[in-house]
């Protein structure tokens, strides 16, 4: 068959799962109107040599759509418990039946004969992976020990502990990306940047789940989130990038509401939620990235060369990075500046704001900007959260609210 051409691919491949064949097969019929490159997780499947039937059919009825087949072996992180030639019999068959691409891990080419590697890429085209759920290094070495056995893509998958490990993946491919077809990115929470991003970066293509609870790894995003809320198609090297910053930060909506405003206005731009546990493991992220704003009011742990303790941090007006230490009178000036700014639809629509009786839902980061913008403006606010104790703090706030203040 006819070699599949990394420029061809849709940047998203997405992960589809079932308890059964039909299962499988099913929600792969309703994902195909939208999604042109998916991967079957036949692991997944109790019997997956059962669904070599399915899977012919349903290749016959879509024939513009890409499949991956994976099985992967227990030992490699995945959930089939069948020997190495059972794993490369099902692979086999599924290349028959039409799948286009097979994932064969690293661990299982190590143990099979050249022979047995050439003759199934001589009829599909091979993916060697390799994944490691602990921790993101020696990525250059994976690489080389994985240059010994050919294939049409190498996907090294590490896992994220830190924003840092993100720089790394980055950086690894850019370095590899030219050498090799390479599919890489970082799992867990914090690897969200590497899943977004890795694709400028050299990442031929990133995976999705199906939907919320279809996950077949740690941190990997819906389909529908990358397309429609990170733009994922058009994330390029001109893209700039913004974030959220927090520890927690999983329940933010900032990166769906800033990413609508950036498509609204035609902005190339994304926004994403980082979950940074330390300053300067962040700080390594801005740098490197860059990341040209962030916004956030979330305590991290961090040091410099000086003093270590508790950092808030933001960009200033002058678009520089300013940290301080918490409770010393430091004072976030972008969000001063954006709330100034962003009471201006709402004064649009009512003419004048002075006097207006405002209510404003939340008391976090961005109802703070709210809230003191509106204060500006000489509105009578009133704050409705979740926790008193909350709104109470943000109704007291010295340095802008009035001693007649919020409600």
């Amino acid at each position: 068959m006819p070699r599949l051409l990394p420029l061809r691919l849709p940047r998203v491949c997405v992960a589809v799962i079932g308890n059964d064949p039909n299962e499988m097969a099913e929600k792969a019929e309703a994902l195909a109107r939208d999604n042109s490159f998916l991967e079957f997780r036949l692991d997944y499947l109790s019997k997956p040599a059962l669904a070599m039937s399915r899977i012919k059919r349903f290749m016959e009825m879509h024939p513009g759509t890409v499949v991956i087949a994976t099985c992967r072996r227990v030992a490699s992180g995945g959930k089939f418990k069948g020997s190495i030639a059972s794993q490369l019999d099902v692979l086999s068959k599924a290349g028959t039946a039409g799948c286009q691409l097979i994932d064969i891990e690293l661990q299982t080419a190590a143990k099979c004969k050249p022979e047995q590697l050439q003759k199934l890429r001589g009829r599909v085209a091979l993916i060697l992976s390799y994944h490691d759920f602990r921790a993101t290094k020696k990525l250059d070495e994976t690489l080389e020990k994985m240059a010994a056995y050919p294939a049409d893509f190498y996907k090294v998958v590490s896992t994220a502990t830190t924003l840092s490990d993100n720089v790394a993946m980055i950086k690894f491919l850019a370095r590899e990306g030219d050498r090799h077809s390479m599919v890489s990115m970082c799992m867990g929470e914090q690897g969200i940047i590497s899943r977004v991003l890795g694709v400028r970066a050299g990442s031929v293509f990133t995976f999705a789940s199906a939907g919320a609870g279809q996950e077949t790894a740690p941190g990997q995003v819906t389909a529908q989130e990358l397309r429609n809320v990170y733009r994922i198609e058009q994330v390029d090297a001109a893209t700039r990038v913004y974030a959220v910053v927090g520890d927690p930060i999983a329940h933010s909506l900032s990166p769906a509401i800033m990413n609508a405003a950036f498509r609204r206005e035609n902005v190339n731009a994304v926004y994403l939620a980082l979950h940074a546990k330390t300053l300067k493991d962040l700080l390594t992220c801005v740098r490197e990235i860059p990341i040209h704003g962030i916004s956030g009011d979330h305590a991290l742990q961090g040091s410099d060369p000086a003093t270590s303790g508790q950092y808030r941090l933001a960009h200033n007006q002058d678009r520089r990075l300013q940290y301080g230490r918490k409770g010393a009178g430091w004072k976030a000036l972008r969000v001063q500046h954006r709330c100034r700014r962003d009471c201006r639809p709402l004064e649009r629509r009512l003419n004048t704001l002075e006097g207006a009786r405002i209510l404003v839902l939340g008391a976090g980061g961005a109802a703070r900007a709210a809230v003191f913008g509106l204060k500006e403006r000489g509105c009578e606010v009133y704050i409705l959260n979740r926790s008193l104790a909350a709104a109470k703090k943000l109704s007291h706030q010295p340095e802008r609210a009035s001693s007649s203040g919020l409600t």
